[in-house]
């Protein structure tokens, strides 16, 4: 699975996306390493009513980025280690992301994305750092976490790679479209009724700029889903009208509204259903505190053979206390509801989870923090398994410090 990821990352940035040598370029590399301890009283979300134990946690997230006045590319890599003194064997997450965005011209601009995630569904991470990107770039969609298998302490692998195109068609109107593969998989053993899936995904949407603040358009997205075993498959079809708006200076806002049509085949037979399409990004950038909200309403397929309703809404505050010390907190709230109910999947699966973190800096390459976090999952059949957990870490960034 690396191995494969790799060479799609090197054909997407390399082939696809060459980077015009005629102009100068800027790099950095930076890596940060991240060590400390933490208390959950659930580690893993586990069903049957798990167990506290203290840890000790590494995190090493090495980062290289090129950038010119036509160009950007960068690649990010994660590994992440948890070690229980008690009760639980370690715990290892690892993964990269990797982006090229190329200006072919005055009119045309290219990007690709791949991604490649490995984790146990349901470990905690080492907790939230730094302030709030309101103007995050997104990769393509890894389907994780699959909140239907939280507590099965299960290792999941996700590979996806994206390839897209934005054209101008005039000062006024745009044309974007996106291609897109997903592959999910389950390692170390696993459990017999998960099942390993295959994604494609296309979307093509137009959008007229009304005025400097205000653009609308409209877009249509179409995902084919086949699992390992044949007796399992679906599909889903999601027209949808947008919108961007700058309600201010520091106020962005864009969503999108429709309907999403989901197929959902299994031994048993097809299964349809017809439900909102939505999401929603907005987000207020004040200099020092940053605040963003999100929603979204769609379709996923999970690793127990079905496609699911999806819902979900997050919320993320972040505030500068200095240049380097922040304080940040992030509430999320997801729920999946089955479309066949022929599946090992309880009907609905609801799963909710909040942060809250201190960062301090001592120079402007070493840190100190503690965070607060609390999760919580309940579906018919496993329980409400519930968790919270208390974390101290240093954080030291070695290279680039811009």
């Amino acid at each position: 699975m690396t191995r494969g990821a790799a060479a799609l990352l090197l054909a997407s940035t390399t082939v696809a996306l060459p980077l015009a040598p005629a102009v100068a370029q800027e790099t950095r590399v930076a890596v940060d390493v991240t060590a400390g301890g933490a208390y959950s009283t659930n580690p893993f979300l586990v069903r049957d009513g798990g167990e506290g134990a203290a840890s000790t946690e590494l995190a090493i997230t090495p980062q290289l980025s090129f950038v010119d006045e036509r160009n950007q590319a960068s690649l990010v890599a994660r590994y992440r280690r948890s070690d229980y003194l008690t009760r639980y064997s370690a715990a290892e997450a690892y993964g990269f992301s990797a982006l090229a965005r190329r200006a072919m011209s005055a009119r045309l601009n290219l990007r690709a994305d791949v991604s490649y995630d490995s984790s146990i569904i349901g470990q905690n991470g080492l907790g939230l750092v730094g302030a709030v990107n309101p103007n995050p770039i997104p990769g393509p969609d890894l389907g994780t976490p699959d909140i239907s298998l939280i507590g099965l302490n299960q290792r999941q692998n996700a590979v996806a790679a994206a390839f897209g195109a934005d054209y101008r068609l005039s000062t006024r109107d745009t044309v974007t479209g996106q291609v897109s593969i997903n592959r999910v998989s389950y390692g170390d053993g696993g459990n017999a009724f998960l099942l390993s899936s295959r994604t494609a995904a296309a979307t093509i949407g137009y959008s007229r700029s009304l005025s400097e603040r205000l653009s609308v358009g409209a877009q249509g997205s179409g995902t084919w889903i086949d699992y390992d075993n044949p007796g399992y498959s679906g599909h889903t079809y999601a027209p949808q009208g947008t919108l961007t708006y700058q309600l201010s200076p520091r106020v962005n806002l864009s969503g999108g509204l429709g309907a999403v049509f989901v197929s959902s085949t299994t031994p048993a037979g097809t299964v349809t259903a017809t439900g909102l399409s939505a999401n929603f990004n907005g987000c207020r950038d004040g200099g020092r505190s940053v605040q963003c909200l999100r929603a979204y309403s769609d379709a996923q397929p999970t690793g127990l053979g079905d496609v699911s309703r999806r819902y979900g809404a997050a919320a993320d505050y972040s505030y500068q206390l200095r240049e380097f010390d922040v304080v940040r907190a992030s509430i999320e709230y997801s729920r999946l509801n089955t479309t066949s109910n022929t599946t090992l999947q309880a009907p609905r699966t609801d799963f909710v989870s909040g942060q809250a973190s201190y960062e301090r800096s001592f120079t402007r390459r070493i840190f100190a923090g503690a965070s607060v976090g609390y999760r919580h999952a309940n579906g018919r059949g496993f329980g409400s398994p519930s968790d919270v957990t208390f974390r101290l870490f240093l954080r030291t960034r070695l290279g680039d410090i811009r």
